[in-house]
Parts: C-alpha cells; structure tokens; sequence
C-alpha cells in the first residue's frame, strides 16, 4: 500500500510538471503574439500563469509528499523490525519463565524434604536416649551425609530462581521494546500525516464547475471587446457583457479590475442607462455579487452604493477584528474614523477604496439620491483618508448643517477624500492635483447622471490645494456643475486652466457661479500659491505680506487669475444681532497646534475660526453660496476682475 502511494504521488508530480510546462509555453508563444489581446487575454493569460503556478507549485508538494511516503515506510521498516525481535525475545523469555518455574516448584519440594531429613538426622544424633530395637543411632558421617544433600538441594533452588529472576527480567524488557516500537511507529506515522498534510494541503484546488464555466463564459464574452477600446470603454462593456456570476469570477480572479474601475471608470450616463435597463431582480444580483465594484461606480444610484460600500466596510471591519496583521497601519485608521462617522445615521459611504496605494473615502451626509441640492467638498494638502476622515467629514457635515439651517429645502454634502493629497514636500507639484481631478470629475458628472430624473444643484466646494484639484476637474467633467467655491486657495494650475472661464461652471447673474474667499489671517495659502507658481484667484491675497514674502525669495511677480467673485471670511454682526465669527488662519476647522509644531503662517487656525467652523462667517456665506443663494451673503460678493 506504501509502495503504491508513493507511486500515485510520483505520477501525479511528473503529470503537474508537464502541465506547467505546456502553460509556460502558451504564455511564451501563443498568447506573445498579436493576434490576441485585449481584457479577454489578460484574464486568460494571468489565470494561465496562476494555473502555471499553481502546476508547478503542486508538482513540487507532490515530490515532497513522494520523500514523506520513502522516510516513513523506512520508519515503518525499523519500527516493524524491531517489534518482530521483541515479540521473539518475549516468546523465548516467556518459554524459559515456565521451566526456571517448574523447576523451582521441584527444586522446592525436594529441598523441603532434604531439610526434614537433615533435622531429624540431626535430632537422633544429638539424642541420648537409647534407639528403638532395630535401630542404631546415625553416626556424625550420616550427619554430614544429610547436610551435603540439604545444601546441594538449595544451591539448586537458589539457581532455579535466578533463572526465574531472569526470565522475567527479559520477557519485561521484550515488552517495553515492543512499546518503544509501537510508540516509534505511532510517531512516525504521525509525522508521515503531517508531513504528507503540509506537502499536499491545497496543492490541488479544485475548482467547481459552476465557476469554470463561468470563467470560460467569462472569457468567450470578453473576448469580443474591442482590444482597441479604452480602459474606460472597455469596463464598461465589461459591465454590459456579464452576469454577476462571471463579473464576481472576473473580481475574484484579479481582485486588481476593482483599481482598474476607480482609476478608469466608465461614463457615468452609460452606467446610469445599463443600470435603468437591468429588471431588479438583475439589479439584486450584481450588488449581492459584485459589491466592491458597484460602491465606486459613478452614475449608479447613491443608496445602492452605500449599501455596497457598508458591505465591504463590514468585511473589512471583520477582518481587522479576525486577522488585525492583515491590515496596513492606513487602513485601521480609516476604519477606525469610519466608525465614529457612520454612527450618524445621516451619514453614507459614496466611496470605498482601502485597498488603493492611498485608502480613499467619500462620506455623504443626506439623500444623496433626492436632495434638492448635493455640494462635493474637496479637502487640500495633507488630508489623505487615513488622517482625514474625521476632520473632513466633521467640516462637510458642518455645511450640511447650516445649509439646513439657512434653507427648507433638502440638502446633501459628500466629504470627497478620494485623492492622495500631497504634503509639505509634495505641494508645489501640480501631479497630485492632476491625478486626482479625473477621478473627481467623474464623480461630478455621476451626480448629473444619477439624478438624471431629478436633477440636482451641484456645487462645488474646495479648500487650499482641493481648489487646484477641482479646478483641474472642472475642465475635464462633460456637464458643468451650478457653481465653485474656492475657500483660501493654493492657487490654480495655470498649465491645466488658463483662465476660470475654462472651468465647465453655468453662468449666475451674467459670470460663472465661481466663487472665491481668502483670510487676511490666512497667510499660508498665498504665500503656497506663489511658491508653486500657481495663479491666486483671491487678488487681495495675491498682494498680501505672505505672497510678498516668497515674491522676494523667488524674484517674481505673483500670479493673478481674475473671473471670480470674492466673499468675505473677516467676521460679521447679522442684522438681527448674531455675531459672525472671522476666520484667523487657513485650516479648514480650527484647532490647538501640537507641542512642536510652530504653525508656521497660521496653518492651523485658533480653536473655532476655520474656514468651516460653526458661526465663523466663511461658513454662513459659504452655506448660501452652495445652494444657489449668493445674493444672500453677507456683505455681498465683489467681482475679482
């Protein structure tokens, strides 16, 4: 039977080795040539290097399986042998136990009676008495006569018992040799199990027939998209073309067509028209199959994606309590902060991407789905998901309340951090604004798209690098947003937007509803705008002693972008008394600096005085602004030039 084994598991890790072989030669000639391309052979060709994997990586288990069958069946050799000469040992032991016994039982009863003979001998001698007639008294010869014979008899008896001692003394040792060999071959049986266990556990997965067919429907329909088609293009009628069976096997085989969806995602009004067209039972099938792809696809309704998301929220949530080794530092922290968000019951995920380079989120306050307006609120530098999503989402939800407040209408506002925000090194480099803006634009448009039966008012509303972010968006979204808000820009990237008439912004009041505020305590984002080259669209910030600053350490004139309309953040008394607080440095939210932190150029504003602190005035205006209501700011909004 052990021979046989090893036999099995030898054919089988000669047959992988040649299977791997064959797949390594598809990939290196057929799927190497031009005729084939596109997604199709992508899928194929990546399952064609797991199945190669996968062949190699079993042949190899198998021949390690092929060693534990040689090493045990040695084991098993010894452990046998060693049994057999112990059950011989003991047969032999056991054999002598019996004679050296009878032996001592005659040995016994002869001695008895030598030692009575001797006493009696003895006791005649001794005597005084005159024998019996007929008799005559034994001699001291007849004395030492019966004394020989007696002591004769018990150094017999003495040796008889020795080989009893003996006898059992062996038949002890075969026994506990014949545990030893038991216990050898226990163990190395165990071993064996173990060790076939390791060698062979998954290196045959069995694939169900279900999924095979799926994948090779997968693959069949996949490979009628054009292999010509953009990324996006191609997504898109990836949608178009699966069930959410095959879409699930797609996502389950290359988990990275989930990136390749954020990264590249197909036209919002295309989606939103395949989504109208599928029957709910269809609709169903792909959000219980495909979550994490339905979550981030713009033009989908927003309740199915929260819903989506909240899933894969959950997964992750389970997993860091399960196997917290398997999250990055990044992705605990967002779950973390997630956690203490989603507690509102006003509060929905838009987006959820933690397995991205960056984790990015999107939170959003209200029906997304039936607001009357839908503000998207851009964070600036050093405001990534994983430091971001509780200060961002608290600023969002701020303009959420007051615009609830200011109006009876209904309002909903999405915390976009679905950017990887640059830092203090990165700032003055226009690539993280420019990586981000096609996402962003995207989103934008899935707005329109979504809300398609019931349009919207959408705004925009940034702050610091967020305004060089969605200015960047604004020039690539096909349908123009209600209006812009720029709160204390970075500047804007002259190399993308020319001028603010480039930004696909409708018109209010004779200009384009962009609108723009800058803190006179706010000395950080003129001064960044300036070193980064940017164009300030804030002309009085522009001109400020920070923006002079770096002017005199660069040796050029500060650039200006006029077409906006500018509001004040300088603090107010409302008519009826209420006092507007002044905005004092450039953070969004105010708050204390750290121990070491010199907050250089009021970073961080005073506790209360950010740009979206409740009662600060940059709020109120902005409030108004971003729900179509700029005749309604305080103090009014001044052309820029």
């Amino acid at each position: 039977m052990v021979e046989a084994l090893g036999t099995h598991l030898r054919t089988w890790s000669e047959r992988l080795d040649r299977q791997a072989e064959v797949s390594r030669n598809v990939l290196d000639t057929r799927l190497g040539a031009a005729s084939w391309s596109g997604l199709a052979a992508d899928v194929f060709s990546d399952r064609l290097r797991s199945l190669m994997s996968s062949a190699s990586d079993a042949a190899a288990r198998h021949a390690e399986g092929v060693a534990a069958v040689t090493r045990w069946s040695g084991s098993m050799g010894l452990a046998q042998s060693d049994a057999d000469r112990a059950l011989r040992d003991a047969e032999d032991a056991l054999a002598d136990l019996e004679l050296a016994q009878e032996s001592v039982a005659a040995l016994g009863a002869e001695h008895a009676a030598l030692l009575s003979a001797l006493s009696a001998v003895q006791k005649a001698y001794a005597s005084t008495e005159k024998p019996p007639p007929g008799k005559s008294a034994p001699s001291a010869g007849d004395v030492s006569v019966a004394r020989r014979r007696e002591q004769e008899a018990s150094a017999d008896l003495t040796t008889a018992r020795f080989a009893v001692e003996d006898a059992q003394e062996r038949l002890e040792d075969a026994k506990r040799r014949a545990r030893d060999a038991k216990w050898e071959y226990d163990a190395a049986e165990k071993v064996f199990a173990d060790a076939l266990d390791a060698a062979l556990h998954g290196a045959l997965t069995t694939v169900a027939k279900p999924e095979l067919q799926a994948f090779a429907s997968m693959v069949g329909k996949l490979s009628k998209i054009s292999p010509t088609a953009s990324v996006n293009a191609t997504l898109l009628d990836t949608l178009k073309s699966l069930t959410p069976q095959e879409l699930a096997t797609l996502v389950a085989d290359d988990p990275e067509i989930l990136q390749q969806f954020w990264q590249h995602p197909p036209s919002p009004d295309q989606v939103a028209t395949w989504w109208t067209g599928l029957d709910p039972e269809a609709q169903g099938a792909f959000e219980a199959a495909v979550p994490g792809v339905l979550g981030n696809l713009a033009g989908l309704p927003y309740a199915v994606r929260g819903r989506c998301n909240l899933e894969i929220y959950k997964d992750f949530a389970k997993e860091a309590q399960l196997h917290p080794g398997s999250l990055t530092p990044e992705q605990k922290k967002v779950l973390a902060a997630l956690k203490k968000v989603l507690a509102d019951p006003t509060a929905s995920l838009v987006c959820l991407n933690l397995d991205a380079p960056v984790p990015m989120v999107a939170v959003g306050y209200g029906d997304l789905d039936t607001a009357d307006t839908v503000t998207w609120a851009a964070p600036g530098m050093l405001s990534d998901a994983a430091d971001a999503t509780k200060g961002w989402s608290e600023a969002a939800w701020n303009l959420y309340d007051q615009q609830n407040h200011v109006d009876d209408r209904s309002h909903g506002v999405v915390a976009w951090l679905g950017y990887d925000t640059p830092d203090l090194l990165t700032v003055n480099n226009p690539a993280a604004a420019q990586n981000g803006s096609w996402r962003f634009a995207t989103e934008l448009d899935g707005t329109h798209a979504a809300r398609a039966a019931k349009p919207a008012y959408v705004s925009v509303l940034a702050h610091s690098y967020g305004t060089t972010m969605a200015a960047d968006a604004l020039t690539r979204t096909k349908h123009p947003v209600d209006s812009f808000t720029m709160l204390g820009s970075a500047g804007i990237d002259t190399q993308v937007v020319t001028s603010l008439s480039d930004l696909h912004v409708k018109q209010a009041s004779g200009s384009a509803a962009i609108f723009t505020t800058a803190a006179a305590l706010d000395y950080l984002a003129p001064f960044g705008s300036t070193v980064g080259g940017r164009a300030e669209p804030n002309p009085e910030a522009a001109f400020s002693p920070a923006a002079a600053a770096a002017t005199a350490v660069l040796v050029m004139p500060p650039k200006v972008m006029g077409g906006a309309r500018s509001f004040s953040s300088e603090g107010a008394v409302l008519p009826g008394g209420d006092v507007l607080k002044p905005t004092k440095g450039h953070s969004a939210l105010g708050g204390t600096p750290g121990e070491n932190d010199p907050n250089l150029m009021n970073g961080i504003a005073p506790v209360g005085h950010g740009y979206l602190d409740p009662k600060t005035e940059s709020l109120y205006n902005a409030a108004f602004i971003t729900i179509g209501q700029p005749g309604k700011v305080e103090g009014g909004v001044r052309p820029t030039g």
